[in-house]
């Protein structure tokens, strides 16, 4: 009697997990039976390699389904048909577009869905067919492959238009302004120690004229007295010809010829001791605003029109 006891616990413990696994791996399987799925069909126009049955379907970084399948279109056998299972509570519109995406560096791929705004309607299917159609878009890869494929289309477009636009006879000219470049650029290097020397005299000058103009200060000083020591001078001699003219009214007649015949002799003098007053003055000041005056003289007015 006990040995049958043990027998029927065991057989029960047995049912019980196989009951257990059952449901374990329907609901791996299956998913939660609670959350209602929508079936959608995309129809891909090119490789989808990478892609996986079970891979997962993302809505704007979440994951919101999976695919159940990956067939070629019966219809049309360029296109890939997949069957993707959404939750139903995700709004899938007309304006909804599905890509195949990669994650990260792996080369696993899974399905985007981009777009969806809420002013469009919400998907339905179609006439004729039982499952709704998610328009596809290109991925990533697909956009670079056709903007490399254009862009070596357009080079080599604009190497073939090169080559008719220059023929023979403008390569032959080409290579002439090219030779003739060479040669200006040959004739500046042979002539970077002629510059050199150049440079270096134009700075030997300008240390020449910075020190001839520093020796000419004492002079301009020394003619800037004498200009002074004349013009009082002549201050002082029309202050004595003053002086003279009223003694002159004073005395007798004999003075007064006296006066008449030396006075403006001594008012000449006078004037002529004020001009060079004001020719030294003048000079002072004509090599105090350029000292190369004296090294190169006065510069030549150049010629008017007609001259």
């Amino acid at each position: 009697m006990g040995n049958k006891v043990n027998y029927a616990l065991v057989g029960l413990f047995v049912i019980v997990l196989g009951a257990a696994w059952l449901g374990i791996s329907l609901w791996l399987a299956l998913g939660d039976f609670r959350t209602d799925y929508t079936t959608y069909h995309v129809y891909m126009n090119e490789s989808v390699s990478g892609l996986y049955i079970d891979a997962p379907v993302k809505y704007r970084g979440v994951e919101i389904g999976e695919v159940r399948s990956i067939d070629l279109n019966p219809v049309n056998p360029e296109q890939v048909q997949l069957t993707l299972r959404i939750k139903s509570s995700v709004p899938i519109r007309e304006d909804t577009v599905a890509v195949l995406a990669v994650k990260g560096l792996t080369g696993i791929a899974f399905v985007d869905l981009m777009g969806g705004s809420k002013s469009a309607p919400l998907l339905k299917p179609p006439n004729g067919r039982k499952f709704p159609v998610i328009r596809s878009g290109p991925s990533f890869f697909a956009r670079l492959d056709t903007s490399g494929t254009e862009l070596v289309a357009n080079v080599n477009k604009l190497a073939n238009r090169l080559g008719e636009l220059l023929d023979a006879e403008d390569r032959r000219k080409i290579r002439g302004i090219l030779d003739d470049t060479e040669k200006i650029t040959s004739a500046l290097a042979r002539q970077d120690t002629e510059l050199g020397e150049a440079v270096i005299n134009a700075a030997t000058l300008f240390e020449q004229t910075a020190a001839a103009s520093g020796q000419l200060q004492p002079v301009l000083l020394q003619l800037r007295n004498t200009a002074q020591a004349f013009e009082i001078m002549a201050e002082r001699i029309t202050v004595a010809s003053d002086g003279i003219s009223r003694y002159v009214q004073n005395t007798g007649s004999g003075v007064q010829q006296f006066s008449q015949q030396t006075l403006p002799e001594i008012g000449e003098l006078v004037g002529e001791f004020r001009r060079l007053a004001d020719t030294l003055q003048a000079i002072g000041q004509k090599l105090e605003e350029d000292p190369r005056v004296l090294l190169y003289g006065r510069e030549l007015a150049l010629p008017g029109p007609g001259e």
